[in-house]
């Protein structure tokens, strides 16, 4: 047997069993992307990292991210608690960068928050969706939606979905069949984003599909990114916002999200180690 070791931590989390829980291989340098694949549907997080030897000269290391189910170019949540493990065993300076399959991800530390940036450019298209059918798919009515959705990518494909109150974000009530129609992305994943926005404080929630069913994601680095990424192409930046995610299914997470005035987005959080151990692969 093949060992490789493994840290589980809680990412944008405040307190010990908050956050979204994230399994780190910190030395995956040995595993091909069948086995990687099958660690991930082992674990059955939303997501696994495995950091591997970089290609590109000035990153630091290489991540592979893995739902269950398929492998994401990058993902939040992910580069945040690779990058908390990372800084602690190979003592890195406070600025680096990491190398995701949708391209470099510069990172920053400062005191107990991770931060990465992004600005790789933003792409929108039409969802085709009317309001009638989000209040239909979300369990809604009308007048809580408060724009068409628009499909976002600053490096993972997300449906976001504005409302009109933070009410409406706690009231959704998902229609499965709906969803895994009509929010189905480009790389055939559902994947929705619904947020309110008031204050420079936003509420969220993210309804992704799994094994034909939806399940919500506690807390989403990639899709806040969308979210900043809307913001710039709606003329909204420069912003600072908190997000809140995850209370509604017991595990409350809180995101930072800023975009400065050279349209950098900027998403970060905490995170809480929780658990380390081994994971034995059959030789060949």
């Amino acid at each position: 047997m093949k060992s490789y070791a493994y840290q589980l931590v809680n990412v944008f989390a405040e307190q010990h069993f908050g956050g979204n829980p994230l399994a780190v291989f910190p030395q995956a340098d040995g595993l091909n992307e069948q086995q990687m694949q099958r660690i991930a549907r082992q674990f059955n997080l939303s997501e696994t990292v495995f950091v591997q030897r970089s290609d590109r000269q000035s990153a630091v290391r290489k991540l592979k991210i893995f739902t269950p189910e398929y492998e994401m170019p990058f993902a939040g949540h992910p580069t945040i608690g690779a990058a908390f493990v990372l800084h602690r065993q190979l003592g890195l300076s406070d600025n680096y960068q990491l190398q995701t399959e949708a391209g470099l991800v510069s990172l920053h530390h400062q005191t107990d928050t991770i931060t990465f940036a992004l600005n790789n450019g933003v792409q929108l298209r039409n969802s085709g969706l009317s309001k009638a059918d989000c209040a239909q798919m979300l369990g809604l009515q009308q007048h809580d939606i408060a724009a068409e959705p628009v499909w976002v990518n600053t490096g993972t494909e997300q449906l976001l979905l504005q409302l009109t109150s933070a009410q409406a974000v706690a009231n959704c009530r998902i229609n499965t069949a709906l969803l895994l129609q009509k929010a189905v992305s480009q790389s055939g994943e559902a994947q929705l984003y619904v947020w309110f926005e008031q204050q420079n404080k936003a509420k969220v929630r993210l309804f992704f599909s799994a094994h034909g069913e939806v399940r919500e994601d506690p807390g989403t680095g990639s899709a806040a990114a969308n979210l900043g990424g809307w913001a710039l192409h709606s003329q909204r930046a420069p912003l600072n916002w908190q997000i809140t995610q995850g209370d509604e299914i017991g595990r409350p997470n809180r995101l930072n999200l800023t975009v400065d005035e050279q349209q950098t987005i900027y998403v970060g959080g905490k995170v809480i180690p929780v658990g380390q151990g081994e994971f034995w692969i059959p030789e060949d």
